[in-house]
This record gives C-alpha cells, sequence and structure tokens, in this order.
C-alpha cells in the first residue's frame, strides 16, 4: 500500500500546474469589454445603471445588502446548491477568480452568490456548499416564511427566470441558459424514447450502481479502486481533486482524452476528426531535434502506403536543451520538410504527459478504436527514430486492445464533464466509487427534494459607482474572461 501511495503523490506532483494572466492585464488597454455591455443589450436583459439593492442572508447568517460594498466592484451570480454540475463549475470558475486577482480580492473586488432556490439553500446548507468549495465570499438567501416570495423580487431586479418545477426534466436535473435541454442529475440520463428526442426526460441509469462487482489485478478498474482507497486511507492528506486527477491520468494513459490544438496556416484540429479511422499514429517531435528531422523521409515513404489505413499526427511545442517550439518554428519545419499530414502545436506541453510519456523525442503512440464504436485505446507506445520497416512492423503486431466494461465507459464519460467542471470533486468520487462497487467513507452526497430548478444563467459586473456595467449570459465565460473586464474597471 506505501508503493501505491507513492504513485498516487508522484503522480499528483506531476498534474499541479500554474496559471497567470499577466497578459490579460495589458490588454484592459483597448477599453472594450469581452462581456456584454448593459447599457446595449436592453433593460429586458440587464438593469443597466444603478444595481437594485435587496436584504437578504448570508450563511453566517448577517444581514447583506449592496451599501456593504460601496466603493468596490461586485461581481454577482446566481447558482442553487443542489444543482449537480454547473453551479459547482460556476463556483470553480469564481474561486479561480478571486485568486488570479490576488490583493484586489477583498479589497476593491467582492463576489456575491444569490440563490435561486430559498427553500432548500438555508444559511446552514450554504455553508456547508461554500466550504466544500473553498468560496470565501457571500451566499445569500432569505429565511423568512415566505422566502421564495422575497426572492422573487430580487430575480426579477437583476432579469433571472426562475422556475421551481416538480416536473423540470422528471424532476431529476434541470435546465439552464446556455444549456441545450435536460441536465440528469448522477445516476440519471436522458430517456432517448420521449417524445421531446431525449431532452426533456431524466430517467434511472441502469448501469450507475454496479454493487458487488470485482476486477482482476492488472485491470485499470482495479487501478482505479485501489486509487481509491489510498485516497480513503490518507485522512485527508489527499484531496478529492487529486485523486480524481490520478485517476484521470491513469485512465488518459489508455483512452486518451479529447483535445483540441491549432496547426500550421491556421487549421485547427480535433480528436474526433483522427479518432474515426481504424488506427491513428502520433509522433511527439522538436524540431530541433536532429532524429526528428531524419524521421520526416520514412514517415513520408509510410504515409504514403497506408494513409487509407492509418492517420498520422505529429505534435510539437515540447522543450529540449532550453529551447521549447513554437507556432513559428513548426511551420518554419514543415515548409522546409514539405510534409502532407498534419502538424499540430500543443501550447500548454501537456499530451505528452497525459500519455505518461517523457519528454524525449521522437515518441509514438499508436490507437486503435473508433468513436463510433467505443473509446479509442493506446495499443503501442515506443520511443526514437524508426525506418519505414520499423512503422510497418507496429502496425502490422500492435497489442490487441482490451475489453471495456460498461463501469469503465461511464466513468470516461463522467471524467469529460468533470474535466469541463460539470461535475463536483465530491459528487465525482461518489460516481466513480459507485460504478466499481467501492464503498468510501464519506459516502455520496446527501439526497434532496426531488424537484427540478430551471433558471438563466447570468453573472454581473457592478462598477466602484454602483452601476451594472457587464453581463454574462449562459455558460460561456471563464475566470480569464470575467478578470479582464474587472481589469477595466479597476
Amino acid at each position: 500500500m506505501e508503493s501505491r501511495a507513492t504513485l498516487v503523490f508522484a503522480l499528483c506532483i506531476f498534474l499541479l500546474t500554474a496559471g497567470c494572466l499577466d497578459a490579460f492585464t495589458n490588454s484592459k488597454d483597448s477599453g472594450e469589454f469581452w462581456g456584454e455591455e448593459c447599457e446595449d443589450v436592453g433593460e429586458e436583459i440587464c438593469p443597466s445603471g444603478e444595481a437594485p439593492d435587496f436584504s437578504l442572508i448570508d450563511q453566517e447568517g448577517n444581514p447583506v445588502n449592496l451599501t456593504l460594498y460601496e466603493g468596490k466592484v461586485v461581481v454577482v451570480s446566481f447558482l442553487y446548491t443542489s444543482c449537480p454540475d454547473i453551479c459547482p463549475a460556476l463556483t470553480y470558475q469564481l474561486r479561480k477568480l478571486s485568486e488570479e486577482l490576488g490583493d484586489d480580492y477583498g479589497e476593491s473586488v467582492e463576489f456575491i452568490s444569490i440563490t435561486v432556490d430559498p427553500t432548500r439553500d438555508t444559511p446552514e446548507k450554504l455553508a456547508s456548499f461554500a466550504n466544500n468549495s473553498n468560496a470565501n465570499w457571500k451566499f445569500l438567501t432569505s429565511v423568512s416564511n415566505d422566502s421564495f416570495g422575497d426572492m422573487v423580487s430580487v430575480w426579477a431586479d437583476y432579469r433571472v427566470y426562475v422556475d421551481i418545477d416538480e416536473e423540470a426534466c422528471s424532476g431529476n436535473g434541470h435546465y439552464m441558459e446556455g444549456y441545450d435541454g435536460c441536465h440528469c442529475n448522477p445516476g440519471f440520463m436522458q430517456d432517448s424514447n420521449d417524445t421531446y428526442f431525449g431532452k426533456d426526460v431524466c430517467i434511472a441509469n441502469p448501469n450507475y450502481t454496479n454493487l458487488n462487482v470485482s476486477f482482476e489485478q492488472g485491470d485499470i478498474e482495479y487501478d482505479i479502486i485501489s486509487a481509491l482507497e489510498v485516497f480513503n486511507e490518507a485522512g485527508g492528506v489527499i484531496t478529492e481533486e487529486f485523486a480524481l486527477q490520478t485517476i484521470d491520468a491513469l485512465i488518459s494513459q489508455q483512452f486518451p482524452k479529447t483535445w483540441t490544438l491549432s496547426g500550421v496556416n491556421d487549421t485547427i484540429y480535433k480528436s474526433k476528426d483522427f479518432y474515426n479511422n481504424n488506427l491513428t499514429l502520433i509522433e511527439f517531435f522538436h524540431t530541433g531535434c536532429p532524429t526528428c528531422n531524419a524521421q520526416v523521409s520514412p514517415l513520408k515513404e509510410f504515409h504514403s502506403n497506408f494513409s487509407d489505413k492509418v492517420d498520422i499526427i505529429s505534435v510539437g511545442g515540447y522543450p529540449l536543451s532550453g529551447n521549447i517550439d513554437n507556432m513559428s518554428t513548426i511551420e518554419d519545419f514543415v515548409s522546409e520538410h514539405n510534409v502532407s499530414w498534419p502538424y499540430v502545436y500543443d501550447e500548454e506541453g501537456t499530451m505528452m504527459e497525459a500519455f505518461g510519456l517523457e519528454k524525449r523525442y521522437p515518441s509514438w503512440v499508436l490507437l486503435e478504436g473508433n468513436l463510433s464504436s467505443g473509446p479509442p485505446q493506446v495499443v503501442d507506445t515506443f520511443i526514437g527514430g524508426q525506418s519505414y520497416n520499423d512503422l510497418v512492423n507496429r502496425i502490422n503486431n500492435h497489442s490487441s486492445p482490451v475489453n471495456v466494461s460498461e463501469q469503465l465507459i461511464d466513468i470516461i464519460d463522467y471524467l469529460g464533464h468533470w474535466n469541463q467542471d460539470h461535475v463536483s470533486d465530491n459528487d465525482m468520487i461518489s460516481i466513480v466509487s459507485d460504478l466499481l462497487g467501492y464503498e468510501y467513507e464519506n459516502g455520496p452526497s446527501e439526497e434532496v427534494k426531488n424537484y427540478g430548478v430551471s433558471h438563466s444563467n447570468k453573472l454581473y459586473i457592478i462598477d466602484k459607482d454602483g452601476s451594472v456595467r457587464v453581463v454574462w449570459r449562459g455558460l460561456e465565460w471563464t475566470y480569464a474572461s470575467v478578470y479582464h473586464d474587472i481589469q477595466i474597471l479597476l
């Protein structure tokens, strides 16, 4: 068990990354908001001018109104704590924004999150949600006998549509502006047989809970259970996020993540464009690597004879002796060698790591599978220069894909939502544990009363003079986008 824990910690350290938005600080000089300016979109969408005030209660039971924030920029969002996916995701983005603001957060900029479900969102429930989300701003609700009625005027003032409906998504999900159709709670799925083309009804997912299942040692499911066990026994030393990053890394080395990368001539490439062929060969290279330059000739011959069976992608953007390739060096390389398959730029430099590869060039990954019949799988990885015959032998003698369990397919699908911040860490741990029949001591999140909440998703930015200046609608914003607009107002 100690060696397993060491592996988990090593993976966690390897996955740590740091973000920086310094570039956005200079971009504020343009003076143009990236969100919609309230004075331009109309009063029916955004209450331009002085921000409507309110009198609500925060998660500590303290009264809150806008006079507490005079002279500060205020970011106002709307959510509810029983939301299984989108609301935790938006809260995560706000937390990232608070971290990026540095000393401005709390001094010049404040956040407020207002519930759209006051019946269930008591101050205690909001406090638990804030604590679990590591969110240190105020979450607001009403505690009167008619809490819903009290909140209606606030929602109306801020042009937020709210509908409490026991039939919304059959009571097992929710609608939100910017999301097409029903978003089902964990444990449920869209009914593809209903009269609304699978968009309006959520039914129980029979594969969600698979108790009393077992997996042999060596299976990836067994490794996932082992990682869960380490997390469970660590007593808080390993966070849920790190445990999930470890599981995600284990899976992505066999079932690759989806990706979108830029190529030469301003072309955008996506994994789905390639993983629909029978085989996909990925070369990781560096333009300053002599072996990579010599590799072009046998690759050209291989591509000429096998392009109908194998998709080739060459991926650059990695360091070599202190030099890191960029789009310009890759374009020069392509022009010099006159190649005809896609050369793409991994700006973040994380694709090799996702496959568990070291920075050695060239490195190779061979994938088999078709997205229409299941997730593509890694069937071979190798390092170093390859002759034409070497490549042909790799294609003819690669390992066979493994049988993929229904549980693993579901985990891969849910991890996709988790990577997009649609599922919270706690819920994702519960989902993986339930799917694999593993019980961890924290257990699934508490079951909530069965009714749906539909609301328009809006985020407002109020300037230092107390006027509503910017509105972000739907799910298109990220912390970087809002950071840009705040910098203009500061």
